[in-house]
Parts: structure tokens; sequence; C-alpha cells
């Protein structure tokens, strides 16, 4: 019976902590970082502010544990560790795909994931750090896997890893950034297709 209760006492608070991460995301994407208070996340979930607090223990907290889920849903868990594919071009393809299948299936995550970004261009110091932290470790890993598909033959020779692996960052923001400021009137799975699409092919070996 212990065994059964403390089962039962974990499934509850996996979905507190579901709920209460819910409702910060929805409360970032209607109004930004400053919206995120525990009042409101409390109030939103359904549960108690000091819930919220027990839970967390800070606001920075509760960022770092909803930017780890973000993350987890569809890195760890769906894209291959560099060098794992059959080749360097698949594997960036791999990565490519993985968020292609993010936005036309999960894209609510994905906005909140875009919306603590653009958040961390302001003063909330932690989400800059976090944010530039990530960003280079993305970086690394198309790097990593451009590389690689150059070592195997995949890609083509004559591009710089690191270059190619700045410009992709860069257009998955840009993307990323047109569909937080328009999401009813831009068609962000369209333009991240045609993104990716270009960048294989800038990629791959002639």
């Amino acid at each position: 019976m212990a065994i059964v209760e403390t089962s039962r006492q974990q499934q509850r608070r996996d979905a507190s902590t579901k709920a209460l991460l819910h409702a910060a995301g929805d409360l970032i994407l209607e109004g930004g970082f400053s919206a995120m208070t525990f009042a409101a996340i409390g109030e939103r979930s359904g549960y108690s502010r000091s819930m919220v607090t027990v839970r967390f223990g800070s606001k920075d907290g509760l960022v770092e544990e909803l930017l780890e889920q973000l993350v987890r849903t569809w890195s760890h868990d769906t894209v291959p560790v560099a060098g794992e594919g059959p080749h360097g071009l698949d594997n960036v393809r791999a990565v490519l795909g993985a968020i292609q299948s993010q936005i036309d299936r999960n894209s609510r995550g994905l906005r909140v994931l875009y919306a603590l970004m653009f958040e961390g261009l302001g003063d909330e110091s932690m989400l800059r750090e976090r944010f530039r932290t990530f960003n280079a470790s993305v970086r690394n890993d198309f790097a990593q896997r451009i590389a690689a598909g150059q070592v195997d033959g995949s890609i083509t020779p004559t591009v710089d890893p690191e270059a190619e692996a700045a410009f992709i960052v860069a257009g998955m923001r840009g993307v990323g950034y047109q569909w937080l400021v328009d999401p009813d009137d831009f068609d962000a799975s369209h333009a991240f297709a045609h993104f990716a699409a270009i960048s294989l092919d800038r990629l791959r070996s002639r």
C-alpha cells in the first residue's frame, strides 16, 4: 500500500508541475516574461501561489524547469547525437526535421521557447546568459555534424562548418521571430521547410 500511495503522490506531483509550467507558458505567450508572476500562475493553473513557490523556489528556478522541459521535448528524445546517423548530411537533416515536426505538431511549446529567447534581449540577465549558452551549443552541434559530413563525403568540403552553423541558427531564429510577431498570417511551417531545403542543398556534396 505504501508503494501505491507513493506512486499516486508522484503522479499528483507530476500533474501539478505540468499544470504550473503550462500556465507559465500561456502567460509568457500572452504578456511576456513580466506577466509570469507566481500569483498569476497559481490562478491560471488552479493551484495556490504557495505551491508555485515550494515547487520551484524562485522565478529563475521556474524558468529553468520550463526551458529544460521545452528543449527536452525535441532535442534529447528526437534528435540523434552528432555522428550517430548514417552520414553527416543526414544528421543535419535529422535536427531540421525534428524542428519541423515541432512546428507542425507542438507549435505552442516551440513558440514559448522563442518567446523566452527574445525576452532574453531585455534586462533579464538570467535569460540572456541562458540563451547565449543555448545558442552557442546549437551552433556547435550543427558545426560538428557539418564537419563530420565533410569527412564522410556527404557535405561539400568548400563550406566553413562554423559559418554554415551560424547561418542555420540565424535562419531558425528569423523564422521564430516572424512567427511570434505575426502568428496568424505568417506560415512558419512553410517558411521553415523552405529554409531547411535551401540549407541542405547548400551543404550537399555535388
